[in-house]
């Protein structure tokens, strides 16, 4: 990184800055999080506070708890790794046959997927269970469905905080906490990088992608259902954009990926690539100017 070329005092000013990283949603995409974390691990810098929707969320907290981006980057593979070879094999299809655990086929009309089973081995591989035990401090963005705004949760149970922040209407179930009705943050704020406070340096990654048209133009049932709802969070995070930037804005550009495409892990990664050497590049090149100022 540049920052050899830093003087001793602005490497303990480099140091010493509180940064804050905003996650946003967007389903499998979100696993594109990893490779941005990859690079703040490889800068050796300590993440001050982490705020998170829906996925972004998800993998915040798996950080915050004090998994590095290596490790996530691993537990993602052990439920998505597709290889016809001998204990590989064997580990792919106990979780593929896990991810049909997820899917509860609910004719009341009120959600397709349940979060409940996902949760619990999520809360599994995390191993606390209180925002007070993380690492650093992690605000997880819901939206209240019935007053229609933002809810910031940074406080007791995470694993209920999380699956708020993921329930994406329609497809997953609400949370009913303290009389409100919680679903995904992605509704009001799809990367909350606004609700950071008390950082010296804000980095926002937005996971939303891109889709290129259908040949008949017209969208099939699942893609109407999920495009529409980014269509609003791109036309949120636009205004926002606008009235505070962060730091930095990174968007790895994932296209064609469904919101639950989760078994695409390698592509998602792949394609994230490009936007992880970016995240490098633009990081050094902070890093250094406030280092020198």
């Amino acid at each position: 990184m540049g920052s050899e070329n830093i003087s001793g005092f602005g490497k303990m000013r480099v140091a010493s800055m509180k940064l804050g990283i905003a996650l946003g949603g967007g389903g499998a995409k979100g696993l594109a999080h990893i490779p941005m974390l990859e690079v703040i691990d490889e800068f050796g810098l300590q993440v001050h506070q982490i705020a998170g929707t829906s996925i972004g969320a998800i993998v915040g907290v798996l950080y915050a708890s004090g998994y590095s981006a290596l490790d996530i980057r691993h537990i993602v593979s052990l439920m998505t790794y597709v290889k016809d070879d001998g204990v590989l094999h064997s580990i792919k299809d106990k979780y593929v046959l896990r991810w049909f655990e997820y899917i509860d086929i609910n004719w009341s009309g009120k959600a397709f997927l349940k979060a409940d089973s996902f949760m619990s081995d999520l809360m599994n591989d995390v191993k606390v269970s209180d925002f007070k035990d993380l690492r650093c401090q992690l605000k997880v963005v819901a939206a209240d469905f019935w007053k229609r705004e933002q809810v910031v949760l940074d406080s007791g149970d995470i694993g209920q905080a999380v699956q708020a922040s993921m329930a994406l209407p329609g497809i997953f179930l609400p949370v009913v906490s303290d009389g409100r009705v919680l679903i995904d943050g992605g509704a009001v704020n799809p990367v909350p990088f606004d609700v950071l406070d008390g950082c010296d340096l804000v980095i926002a990654v937005n996971v939303m992608g891109n889709r290129t048209e259908s040949a008949n133009l017209i969208p099939s049932f699942t893609e109407a259902v999920f495009n529409s709802f980014q269509i609003a969070q791109t036309t949120v995070l636009k205004h926002k954009l606008l009235e505070a930037p962060p730091d930095i804005f990174i968007a790895p550009d994932i296209v064609d990926i469904q919101m639950l495409e989760f078994y695409k892990a390698e592509e998602i990664l792949k394609q994230s690539e490009p936007a992880k050497e970016l995240l490098r590049r633009q990081l050094d090149e902070l890093l250094e100017l406030k280092g020198r100022s």
